[in-house]
């Protein structure tokens, strides 16, 4: 992301600033989830929309660095849920610190973000992004509630990562876009850009876990199948006339070895459903693009935006 290094760099600086406690653990941990990189995506999108209407660079610096230490906090407690020995190639919070500490790491980013948040939106745009939220943590328990659940529709799956994952995409266009004065076709447009890059994204990230190394990704692979947390390419194979029997049986045991689950991945690599998933993404992007062909013609803003957007499909984290 080396076309957004002067952002990128400006943005962590700031979190660390705003983060800063008298806590050495609170310290530790901020700083480890900050310096373990990421591609910084979401807060990219508030700048970027924001280069739209009337850009307001510090401002929208705040509300971005609002954003990303609220997807952090999602990070954090998805480590617990998922106990992930690794995130961005780190030790993750709660296997260095354990549960009890790792839950307040994230309460604390939580806190900090909405404190940004109060401090620099309006309360339009701070109303949005709290349905948002609520629609985020929604999705994850749905995805908890559908732990093991063979018989998961496109619509199930596609409904829960539209949740999860691409409304926080969205919002991040939205509220950056809404807060330089951006209205209404244009803000419409650049909601729905975010939104279906967002689903493309979550997809493109389904797939690297069967297909990503740990060590590039910076997280274990397989982690979702393992867990009982069936994404598009799992689903997809329990639908493949060649390989659909076979997978619906071992995943229906009560204990499924390590010698069944290796079956199960390598059946996902010999049949055609990786390749199918990444059509999906692929549809997601070219409806992306379909909006962004709506957009006014700022020469450099929609130059960085199909370039973020066409990063989606050559992902490897």
């Amino acid at each position: 992301m080396e076309r957004f290094a002067e952002i990128i760099e400006k943005l962590d600086s700031l979190m660390l600033r705003y983060c800063k406690s008298t806590s050495l653990i609170l310290n530790t941990a901020v700083e480890d989830l900050i310096d373990g990189g990421g591609k910084r995506l979401r807060p990219i999108m508030v700048m970027l929309a924001g280069s739209f209407g009337n850009f307001d660079e510090d401002k929208l610096l705040h509300v971005a660095a609002g954003i990303e230490l609220l997807h952090m906090a999602t990070l954090v407690h998805d480590d617990i849920i998922d106990e992930a020995r690794l995130r961005r190639g780190k030790i993750t919070a709660q296997e260095k610190f354990g549960n009890d500490v790792a839950v307040f790491v994230g309460d604390y980013l939580l806190t900090k973000s909405y404190s940004l948040f109060v401090d620099n939106l309006s309360k339009h745009s701070l109303l949005k992004l709290n349905k948002v939220v609520k629609m985020v943590c929604i999705g994850e328990i749905r995805q908890y509630e559908e732990k093991y659940v063979l018989d998961l529709s496109l619509i199930d799956y596609f409904k829960r990562i539209r949740r999860k994952t691409a409304l926080l995409f969205a919002i991040s266009a939205y509220i950056g876009a809404y807060e330089s004065g951006v209205r209404g076709k244009n803000l419409f447009h650049l909601y729905k850009f975010a939104l279906e890059m967002g689903m493309a994204f979550q997809i493109q990230d389904d797939i690297l876990d069967f297909v990503g190394e740990e060590d590039i990704t910076g997280k274990e692979i397989n982690q979702d199948l393992c867990a009982g947390i069936y994404t598009l390419p799992p689903i997809l194979l329990l639908r493949d006339e060649k390989y659909g029997h076979k997978a619906r049986e071992l995943l229906d045991k009560k204990d499924i070895s390590r010698q069944d689950m290796a079956q199960i991945i390598e059946m996902i690599k010999k049949s055609a459903v990786l390749e199918l998933s990444s059509r999906y993404a692929e549809k997601f992007i070219e409806r992306a693009r379909n909006n962004l062909n709506y957009l006014p013609d700022i020469i450099e803003a929609k130059k960085d935006i199909e370039f973020i957007l066409n990063l989606q499909l050559q992902r490897q984290i």
